[in-house]
């Protein structure tokens, strides 16, 4: 199964630090592998919104099904943001 997630205004490192607390490996740089998934992340176009730059990050997320819904649903947790 694959799924994948944008999200705006929100760095590499943080995705990167959220899949490693959820269980992952660092396998490359921009790639994480956990028990039955497996994460690689990167740098997408950035945003304009007015005089806002937001930048976008991009996360492939792979794996059997059960894995990757216990996966998504604590790194979903993780990535709820406040709006402003």
């Amino acid at each position: 199964m694959t799924t994948k997630r944008e999200y705006r205004g929100v760095a590499l490192w943080i995705v990167r630090d959220y899949l490693l607390k959820l269980g992952g490996t660092l396998v490359e740089k921009e790639c994480v592998h956990g028990r039955g998934w497996k994460a690689i992340f990167y740098e997408g176009t950035p945003v304009m919104l007015g005089k806002l730059r937001y930048n976008t990050t991009h996360v492939d997320f792979e794996g059997d099904e059960a894995s990757l819904k216990c996966l998504l649903a604590a790194f979903d947790l993780h990535m709820i943001r406040a709006g402003g």
